[in-house]
């Protein structure tokens, strides 16, 4: 079986004492989840992420490479995917461009509100983990 690595990055921002997160859906899939894709050759997790955000959603925010989680998952393909996940913070002022090739929609959700969106195991896991932390660090 063929094993995939990807890298993206849980996106955050406040909207008044809210927490939200930006979700992306996938045009292959129409399945929901944060901005991710493959690593590059010779390219790190870390650089992969932000190469991803930038390309997939035109955003360039502030990341924290301490906070790292991965999952691992089938694909439709039957291909065995591990994807790892850092956080980052939305930088005001920047404009959400969605990819149109690999994104299909995108939306900022809270946390209760993602539940409903993110269907692939471990997603949502992740997220709460991501929101202890952040709520942690403030």
């Amino acid at each position: 079986m063929i094993h995939e690595h990807s890298a993206g990055s849980i996106i955050y921002r406040r909207d008044g004492g809210d927490l939200k997160y930006l979700l992306v859906q996938s045009v292959v899939h129409h399945t929901w989840g944060f901005p991710k894709g493959h690593l590059a050759p010779g390219e790190t997790e870390q650089e992969a992420a932000k190469r991803e955000v930038a390309e997939e959603v035109g955003l360039h925010p502030k990341f924290n490479f301490d906070f790292k989680r991965s999952t691992t998952y089938e694909t439709e393909e039957h291909t065995i995917k591990t994807v790892t996940f850092f956080i980052s913070e939305y930088i005001i002022g920047q404009k959400i461009v969605d990819q149109k090739e690999e994104i299909l929609n995108s939306t900022w959700a809270t946390l209760p509100e993602a539940k409903e969106y993110l269907k692939r195991p471990g997603l949502y896991d992740i997220l709460q983990e991501a929101e202890a932390y952040i709520q942690l660090k403030e």
